[in-house]
């Protein structure tokens, strides 16, 4: 029953695809970009020497120490008497940090900084068929607005121990089955605001892409 039930799901999916070939399209562009951005990942993870050239790649640790660097600008822009430093003991790695005076420091991993979550933006905007100048805008506006958001976790987060919200690193449980932290629901929220971009993405150009392809 089961399996009949697949099958029909499956026969609907591929009646749907050909009768919307834009979608098609999308989706064989994105299994491919998934699938290769997978084994990129996987090659890297499973490689020493490749995973510490990566961490420690000079254009990923400007980009980080922009971001930390802008959250501790807007706490001191706020009034707050802000810190920022770069240490090597914090962490198992270099990590930049900033706190508050008189309160414990916040420091951000690479794997924080948001470049799986642009990485799928990227794979979105490029996979569905449209023109390439309205992606080259597209693209860099929605990578801006990943990294703001990113910067005002950092800000919240910095905050929140400020003013004694120590909790919020830790791991809660929701109905004794889901744990998770702040790292979860930022990553949980922005897939939904990388949802609403690709949506945004989809209703101002669909049309014109749909009249194009005819």
């Amino acid at each position: 029953m089961l399996l009949n039930l697949l099958k029909l799901k499956i026969k609907e999916i591929n009646i749907f695809l050909n009768r919307n070939y834009i979608f098609k399209i999308f989706f064989i562009r994105l299994l491919i970009l998934i699938g290769v951005g997978t084994f990129v990942l996987f090659i890297i993870k499973n490689n020493r020497e490749l995973k510490y050239m990566v961490q420690h790649a000079q254009f990923i640790y400007v980009f980080y120490k922009i971001i930390m660097y802008s959250s501790f600008s807007i706490l001191k822009t706020l009034g707050y008497d802000a810190y920022f430093f770069y240490s090597e003991t914090i962490y198992k790695y270099g990590v930049y940090a900033i706190g508050i005076n008189g309160f414990r420091s916040i420091y951000m991993g690479i794997s924080c900084i948001g470049m799986t979550l642009m990485g799928v933006f990227i794979a979105l905007i490029v996979s569905f068929p449209g023109k390439l100048k309205h992606k080259l805008w597209v693209i860099p506006s929605g990578l801006i607005i990943i990294q703001l958001l990113n910067i005002l976790r950092v800000c919240t987060l910095t905050l929140l121990d400020y003013y004694g919200f120590e909790h919020t690193f830790n791991e809660y449980n929701f109905l004794g089955i889901l744990k998770f932290n702040h790292h979860d629901l930022f990553n949980l929220f922005i897939y939904i605001v990388i949802f609403g971009m690709f949506v945004f993405y989809i209703n101002k150009f669909g049309e014109k892409i749909l009249l194009e392809l005819e």
